[in-house]
């Protein structure tokens, strides 16, 4: 059919059913998106630049994270410029090429499981003679061959798709150009694509899966052959990293492409694409190292060529730390314990009353109040994260912390402070719809919507947290090493460490920023929009009042960045232990004590509701 070419463009309708949530995906994605660069990036430098890591299954991983790379880029950037500017459309060839390259790289991908299957295989079952089966000829030959059928594949399918008609303007229900979202677009009969389509997705799949099926039968025979226990492990340990991937990617892309049933539910299908073309490039490299002791090994192993080696090679490995704190100061640590305690005192106090308040009273079951509630809580668990057991080490004579401890105290803290930046980018996205689109405002801010935000807000806190605690334990530490802090803060883990720490100081500085740069690119964003509006308004008791109800979040936003970026976000703040600790006291006990008194002091409505509640238990201990 020849009247296609009328269709310049296409409209991709991606998540505009929840235009709310657009700045959530942004966010969402922009993050996973700089962990599967840093990731993947980071995964080819090792295996490339490591001689011990030249073997078969290496090359492998090396070209799998280059196929992350490249089928998460094609898709990923478009996306974010999408949800950031609100501009869905795509253009005729680009949307072409979108699903040409895509096709090409996910295909590709799923015979390069299917080869790492037969590689491991290989390894395994016939050890002896595995260097000579796998030569570097040979696995050229098998790397080649995956990217010609992953060729055949985006030729037939672009080709199959793009000879239907469309009738502009033509709408894909997708965040990308996904050839079942494209064949649905079209205004003529796609049976016939359908079923290329199911065919040669099944085939593909079937084929591959059989592959890895019939290696996996193979070598779990042989590994039940072998008379220890430890062979046995060490035998199965070199195959979970390749089983944990091929279950992910085979069970989203059949779900996606092999059933017929998946093309049937829109909304179903995108929420799936978003895991194998974000989430599973991110997840590979880090299922692929953090377990694997030849990858960490090799890390160390580059720094050392580098010039920077082992403090101390001959250190017992760490089973306690030895938290400093503020012993440099004798002569006020019943000063520092005071002030401690009555800080978290009037911080429990002080949120857990705003969580009672806001919990108790009906008129204050708000979006505001709800965000508020969520961050008395997370103000109160990152702060018992930390004072509690700072208050006891000011009567210890060693501030010792178990290893374990220390992992746990610097996961929970830094889960609660990510999540309380992104929930206070959310509190600013709250007060830009409440401003200015009040009339929808109680529609787009509905319970499901705030419910949503939250949890994303913690999702990004929860990445956060896992990323940093395992690059920061992942480094080798003496037994009662050091940290000069009065709790386990990464930079201060760090500089503990008697390994060198600038690829961790690195991924700290990177992801540190990234987290700020979005929070506060939302903050300010809302913010110019919320003042702009603000200005329109001709009375200024209007202005006043509109200005009122974002005054205590501008003034809870500028004291909470302004420490953690001076913490986290110049690499300078770690050459200064006593300044950082100083102002750690600040954000780890003053901010949390402040947030409520902030909240509450110039906001009549918790006035309000905190004399209606006395009120109502007056009343209740008149009538007993």
């Amino acid at each position: 059919m020849g009247n296609h070419t009328e269709v310049t463009e296409f409209i991709l309708v991606s998540f505009n059913g929840q235009p709310q949530m657009q700045i959530v995906f942004l966010l969402l994605f922009l993050l996973m998106y700089t962990i599967t660069l840093v990731g993947n990036a980071g995964m080819i430098l090792i295996t490339s630049c490591d001689s011990q890591l030249n073997t078969p299954m290496y090359y492998f991983l090396k070209n799998l994270s280059f196929l992350d790379i490249c089928y998460s880029s094609v898709i990923t950037p478009k996306a974010m410029v999408s949800f950031a500017t609100g501009d869905m459309a795509i253009s005729y060839n680009g949307c072409a090429t979108q699903m040409f390259f895509f096709s090409l790289f996910g295909t590709t991908e799923a015979f390069f499981l299917a080869v790492m299957a037969y590689d491991r295989f290989i390894a395994v079952c016939s050890p002896l003679l595995y260097h000579t089966i796998m030569s570097k000829k040979r696995c050229m030959c098998l790397v080649c061959i995956s990217y010609f059928f992953g060729c055949v594949n985006c030729c037939t399918q672009t080709g199959f798709t793009f000879s239907l008609a469309f009738c502009g303007p033509t709408h894909v229900n997708h965040f990308f150009c996904d050839v079942p979202a494209v064949m649905k677009a079209s205004c003529s009969d796609t049976f016939v694509n359908e079923m290329v389509l199911l065919v040669v997705c099944g085939l593909i799949i079937v084929t591959t899966a059989i592959i890895v099926l019939v290696s996996y039968i193979y070598i779990v025979t042989t590994i039940l052959h072998i008379p220890s226990g430890k062979g046995r492990h060490k035998a199965f340990s070199t195959c979970t990293s390749h089983l944990m991937a091929v279950s992910l990617f085979f069970g989203t892309v059949f779900f996606m492409y092999a059933q017929p049933g998946a093309m049937s539910s829109p909304n179903q299908g995108k929420v799936v694409s978003i895991f194998y073309t974000v989430v599973i490039p991110m997840l590979n490299p880090i299922i692929y190292s953090l377990r694997n002791k030849e990858v960490k090994e090799a890390l160390i192993r580059q720094l050392k060529r580098k010039g920077f080696e082992t403090i101390m090679d001959n250190c017992s490995t760490a089973s306690e730390f030895i938290l400093v704190g503020f012993r440099d100061l004798p002569e006020l640590q019943v000063t520092f314990f005071i002030t401690f305690l009555v800080l978290y005192i009037t911080t429990v106090m002080g949120n857990g009353g705003m969580i009672a308040v806001i919990s108790a009273d009906s008129q204050l079951h708000t979006p505001m109040y709800y965000f508020l509630k969520n961050l008395s809580f997370l103000d109160l668990c990152y702060s018992s994260a930390i004072a509690p057991k700072a208050l006891v080490n000011f009567f210890e004579e060693k501030n010792i912390i178990s290893y374990e401890g220390c992992v746990a105290q610097l996961m929970l803290f830094t889960i609660f402070v990510t999540t309380e930046g992104f929930l206070l980018a959310v509190m600013a996205y709250d007060r830009f719809m409440a401003i200015c689109y009040p009339l929808l405002y109680p529609t787009k801010m509905s319970k499901k919507s705030c419910n949503r935000l939250v949890a994303t807000s913690y999702a990004c806190g929860c990445i956060n947290g896992v990323i940093q605690t395992s690059v920061s334990f992942h480094l080798r530490f003496c037994n009662l090493s050091k940290i000069n802090h009065f709790f386990c803060d990464v930079p201060a883990v760090m500089n503990a460490a008697t390994t060198y720490t600038y690829l961790n100081e690195a991924v700290m500085f990177s992801l540190c920023n990234v987290i700020i740069a979005i929070t506060t690119v939302v903050i300010f964003t809302s913010y110019t929009y919320i003042l702009s509006t603000i200005l329109k308004i001709q009375s200024a008791e209007g202005r006043r009042k509109a200005f009122s109800t974002c005054a205590s979040h501008i003034t809870a936003v500028t004291i909470f960045y302004g420490t953690v970026f001076f913490i986290y976000a110049q690499p300078a703040a770690m050459s200064s232990p006593a300044q950082s600790k100083i102002v750690s006291v600040f954000y780890t006990l003053v901010i949390p004590m402040l947030n409520p008194l902030i909240y509450s002091l110039r906001n009549k409505d918790v006035k309000a509701a905190l004399k209606r509640t006395l009120g109502k238990k007056r009343l209740f201990s008149m009538n007993r």
